[in-house]
C-alpha cells in the first residue's frame, strides 16, 4: 500500500473532485527494471545555461475523454507504443504538500494519484498563490508494450530513463545531465548535437515535479511501489 498522511475510506467519482471549469491533463509514470521515463522538451536557454525540462508522458484532455483514455492516447501519440495501465485500488490525491488523502474513485481506471497545482508558476513552486488557475492532473503507472521511439521530435526530442532518486533530487533542484548519465540515466533518442550535454541541466517539472516534492521522504517509497507493481510478472 502507498502511505500517505490521511485515509478516506469511501468510494467518490472523479466528477466529484474535478469541476467541469477546471483545465484536466493525465500524465503517465512509466516504469522499468526500477527506473523511470520522462520526457524531455525542446531546450531553453536562461542566463547563458541550457535547460532541459522533463515531463510524463502525457497531456490535457480532449472532449469526450476520460483520464485514462487520455493518457492511452497521449502515449502512443509521444511514444509510438501503446500502454498497459495499472487501474489501482486505491489514488493519492494531492492539493498541497499538507493535504493528502486516499480516496477510491469509481467510474474511471484508478490513477496512482490525482494532483491539483496551480497553473503557470515558476520552477519549483507548484503552489504558489499569486497564480489563480489551478489544474487537476491524474498521474497514471503503468508500462509500454514496445520500446520508446521519438515521435513528436518538435514536442519531446528525446527522453530520459531516471531512478527513483535521481527524479527525487530533480524535484527540489536542477542538476547536470552529464551527472545524472554518469549515475544510470540514460537517453533516448538523439538530442540536438548543439548541445553541450555535460553541462546543461536537467529540470523535473509540472505534475510530476509537483508530486514528488508534495511527497517529501514519503516520494521514494512512492515510486518503490510503483515500480515493483509495474514489473513484466505483475502486469499480466
Amino acid at each position: 500500500m502507498i502511505h500517505v498522511d490521511t485515509t478516506t475510506n469511501g468510494h467518490t467519482a472523479s466528477s466529484d473532485l474535478v469541476t467541469q471549469d477546471m483545465a484536466s491533463g493525465a500524465s503517465l509514470l512509466v516504469a522499468e527494471g526500477g527506473r523511470f521515463l520522462l520526457a524531455a522538451r525542446p531546450p531553453v536557454f536562461v542566463d547563458e545555461r541550457t535547460i532541459l525540462a522533463l515531463t510524463g508522458i502525457g497531456g490535457w484532455l480532449e472532449p469526450g475523454e476520460t483520464f485514462a483514455t487520455a493518457v492511452e492516447r497521449e502515449a502512443l501519440e509521444e511514444t509510438g507504443s501503446t500502454v498497459r495501465l495499472l487501474d489501482l485500488h486505491q489514488t493519492l490525491v494531492v492539493r498541497s504538500p499538507e493535504r493528502r488523502e486516499l480516496v477510491c474513485l469509481v467510474g474511471e481506471t484508478g490513477p496512482a494519484a490525482l494532483v491539483f497545482r496551480r497553473h503557470g508558476t515558476p520552477a519549483f513552486e507548484p503552489w504558489s498563490n499569486e497564480y489563480e488557475s489551478i489544474v487537476a492532473v491524474a498521474v497514471y503507472a503503468g508500462l509500454l508494450t514496445s520500446r520508446p521511439t521519438v515521435v513528436a521530435r518538435d514536442e519531446h526530442p528525446f527522453f530520459v530513463w531516471l531512478y527513483p532518486e535521481q527524479m527525487i533530487a530533480l524535484a527540489d533542484a536542477d542538476a547536470p545531465l552529464g551527472y545524472l548519465l554518469a549515475d544510470g540515466a540514460e537517453i533516448i533518442g538523439a538530442p540536438d548535437p548543439d548541445i553541450n550535454l555535460d553541462r546543461a541541466l536537467v529540470r523535473l517539472t509540472d505534475s510530476i515535479q509537483s508530486l514528488i516534492s508534495a511527497l517529501g521522504p514519503g516520494a521514494y517509497s512512492f515510486l518503490g511501489e510503483i515500480a515493483r507493481l509495474t514489473q513484466p510478472a505483475r502486469a499480466e
